[in-house]
C-alpha cells in the first residue's frame, strides 16, 4: 500500500535563531538528509513548508498553509490536505536522525492495526505515535486521512495545541525501545530534534562520532 511522506518545515526556528532545516551534518542540509532517508522508503515525499519557498531546489512538491501563523497544526493540515493517500508519515524537519527503518517500522504499524481491525474507545485506529520517556511525540508519527474533518475543525475554532488535537484521536503509541530496536537508532536519538544551538551542537558531535 502507498503512503505519504509528510516532512513540516514551516517553522520560524525562533530558538534556534536561523534556519534549522538547512544546517548542516556531515556536509548535508538537515533536511536534505532527511529526504534521502525517507526516498529510502517511499516515492510519495512532499515538505509542508508555511509560506517559504525555500525548499524548492530539493525537487519535492512544496505545500503552504491553508491556514497561516497556525503553527505545526497548519503544517499538518496542508500535508494532509493534499495528500492522495490513506496513511501518512508526518516528520518535523528538526529530527535529523530518522531514518527509513524508523519510518517504515511506523507505516507497518498502521497497516498491520488497520488490517485487524484494532480499536482504542470502540474507533478504529486513526494515529500511531511514538511515546518515548512517559512523552507523546505527534511530529513523528503515522495519521490516517479521516483525521481531517477533526483537525479543520480545531484550525477553525483556533485551538493550535497538537497534543490537544491528537487526545481525542484513536491512537496506539508506540514505545521507544520499540523503535529503537526497529531503527538502530539509541533510544535517546529516537526523537531527538533540534530546537537550540545546544541541540545543533549535540547534534553534531552524535553524528561525527557516528559516522561510518
Amino acid at each position: 500500500m502507498e503512503w505519504t511522506a509528510i516532512i513540516l518545515a514551516g517553522g520560524k526556528s525562533s530558538r534556534m535563531g536561523t534556519n534549522k532545516a538547512v544546517l548542516p551534518l556531515g556536509g548535508q542540509p538537515v533536511i536534505e538528509h532527511l529526504v534521502r532517508e525517507l526516498q529510502k522508503a517511499t516515492g510519495n515525499i512532499v515538505i509542508s513548508c508555511g509560506q517559504s519557498s525555500e525548499y524548492a531546489e530539493l525537487g519535492l512538491p512544496l505545500l503552504y498553509d491553508i491556514y497561516p501563523r497556525c503553527g505545526p497544526l497548519a503544517g499538518l493540515h496542508a500535508g494532509l490536505a493534499a495528500s492522495p493517500h490513506r496513511w501518512n508519515l508526518v516528520v518535523s524537519c528538526d529530527m535529523p536522525f530518522v531514518n527509513a527503518s524508523l519510518a517504515q517500522y511506523l507505516v507497518k504499524q498502521a497497516l498491520e492495526l488497520e488490517g485487524r481491525g484494532a480499536e482504542d474507545g470502540g474507533r478504529a485506529i486513526e494515529a500511531v505515535i511514538p511515546r518515548v520517556n512517559g512523552q507523546i511525540h505527534p511530529l513523528l508519527a503515522m495519521y490516517r486521512c479521516t483525521v481531517l474533518p477533526g483537525l479543520e475543525q480545531m484550525l477553525d475554532d483556533g485551538c493550535l495545541k497538537v497534543k490537544q488535537w491528537t487526545s481525542g484521536l484513536a491512537v496506539r503509541y508506540i514505545t521507544g525501545e520499540e523503535l529503537s530496536r526497529a531503527s538502530g537508532i539509541p533510544l535517546e536519538m529516537i526523537v531527538f530534534n533540534m530546537n537550540r544551538p545546544e541541540d545543533y551542537q549535540a547534534a553534531q558531535f552524535y553524528f561525527e562520532q557516528n559516522k561510518t
